[in-house]
């Protein structure tokens, strides 16, 4: 996790904030990005799932050959899923392995391991399962956007613009799309395109559109600030700011202000929402940012 960011000095008088989200981050105490009531139900579905599979073991081997391996199969997913929710994507990526062991043709579950190893900075294990996902022909949606961060956790920014295209190309609706639309813009801007050309699908008037609109230079980074503090909800404020920042931050990297990017993905990561992609991929610029 980075370490929260100190507090911006203030603007003289009169003059605007030149890091509006940054001072938003530091100033405003929100809740954890965990409810007291949503870590109640994790704790208690993560007891109920362990429950259930000491109470009728799987086979240590062949699972997928016996009566109950669908069965197996969803108890280990949703266990991966409780875990990567918790953060803790080492035992997610094992619950999730187990699950694929028990169902091998399920494909969303190859995404989720891929996933969760992408979570836990194994690059190439990721990429090597994502890349089995399209060789057997089971190109998707969630493969496309895993592609999509690992290309640019390792500045890979024609293959970004491609994957970025065909995951908005391929998003289950317009709020979906708008933020594979962001990684596309991004990743053009990356590779040194002046003017990026967008996937012609709608951006919605909500969030995530004030993203989107930030990086194209429609709306200011105090405007995008405000859209984050119209979130009545503290937990979501918490989640939708760790978005605003991560995005801005890559913003300065398109603008080559590399020092200032840094302190936005450190105040990315301070927000600890682990589930989000902006956090972990917060946290890989990090590193190849950080002397």
């Amino acid at each position: 996790m980075g370490a929260a960011a100190p507090a911006p000095a203030p603007a003289p008088a009169g003059s605007p904030d030149p890091t509006p989200l940054l001072t938003y981050a530091a100033t405003h105490h929100l809740p954890p990005a965990y409810a007291p009531s949503a870590q109640y139900a994790l704790k208690k579905r993560l007891s109920q799932i362990t429950f259930d599979l000491s109470k009728d073991p799987p086979p240590d081997t062949q699972c997928a050959q016996t009566l109950g391996a669908k069965r197996f199969a969803f108890l280990f997913e949703d266990l991966g899923s409780v875990y990567s929710s918790m953060g803790e994507d080492a035992k997610a990526a094992d619950a999730y392995s187990k699950a694929i062991v028990c169902n091998p043709r399920a494909e969303f579950l190859h995404a989720q391991l891929a996933a969760s190893l992408l979570d836990m900075g194994h690059y190439e294990e990721a990429r090597l399962e994502t890349q089995r996902q399209l060789t057997l022909g089971r190109a998707s949606f969630s493969v496309y956007t895993l592609l999509t961060q690992l290309d640019f956790i390792q500045d890979r920014w024609s293959d970004a613009i491609t994957h970025a295209r065909l995951a908005a190309s391929a998003a289950p609706d317009d709020e979906q799309a708008t933020y594979w639309r962001c990684f596309l813009w991004i990743a053009q801007k990356r590779s040194g395109t002046q003017d990026p050309v967008l996937l012609n699908r709608r951006t919605p008037q909500t969030w995530p559109g004030p993203i989107l609109a930030s990086l194209q230079g429609k709306i200011s980074e105090a405007q995008l600030a405000d859209a984050v503090a119209a979130e009545h909800d503290g937990h979501r404020q918490r989640e939708i700011l760790t978005e605003a920042l991560f995005y801005t931050g890559q913003k300065l990297l398109t603008e080559n202000r590399t020092p200032e990017a840094l302190k936005y993905f450190e105040a990315t990561a301070a927000q600890q929402v682990p589930y989000f992609i902006e956090h972990h991929l917060s946290l890989a610029e990090l590193q190849k940012l950080r002397p």
